[in-house]
């Protein structure tokens, strides 16, 4: 395994651990319980942890893909800088998560004023995290890209 498939590997687990632990943290909320939140927060705080190693490997994964045919410098410019913002937002959500999860969010628990801006973070987390993993797949899949053909590859126009 080199750094390119860690890259590709890992990317999956930043973006749908920040999505599922915001989904569980509202969950906590609608359902009043305190279990349920206390994991959302661990799993942002895991997300942002992954998420270190997935922005480090960005630039060998993108020393191994530039001179691929299709490939464009404009598609991996993009997810390079979706990237640089991404990390940043997951690493303080993360670092707000732990800091939240540190001070209590039980009945007594100085974090609960902190859960507000949590769920602010999840949620800018996510969408940033979820951004940068589509703009990375229109560096590779040209099925989610604005430039593909109208037609599949053994279809016919009905023209």
């Amino acid at each position: 395994m080199n750094q390119t498939h860690i890259h590709l590997l890992l990317n999956h687990v930043a973006i749908l651990g920040a999505i599922f632990s915001f989904i569980l943290l509202l969950a906590g909320s609608v359902f009043g319980q305190v279990v349920l939140r206390k994991s959302a927060l661990f799993g942002l705080v895991f997300s942002a942890i992954v998420a270190v190693p997935v922005f480090l490997t960005g630039e060998p994964a993108e020393e191994a893909v530039e001179h691929l045919p299709g490939v464009t410098e404009s598609a991996i410019h993009e997810h390079e800088e979706a990237g640089e913002a991404a990390i940043w937002v997951i690493g303080v959500t993360g670092i707000v998560s732990a800091i939240t999860l540190f001070l209590g969010i039980g009945p007594a628990g100085k974090g609960r004023r902190l859960l507000v801006l949590v769920y602010l973070l999840a949620v800018m987390s996510s969408v940033s995290l979820a951004r940068t993993g589509w703009l990375g797949g229109k560096i590779r899949h040209s099925e989610i890209s604005s430039a593909a053909p109208a037609n599949v590859a053994g279809e016919q126009d009905d023209d």
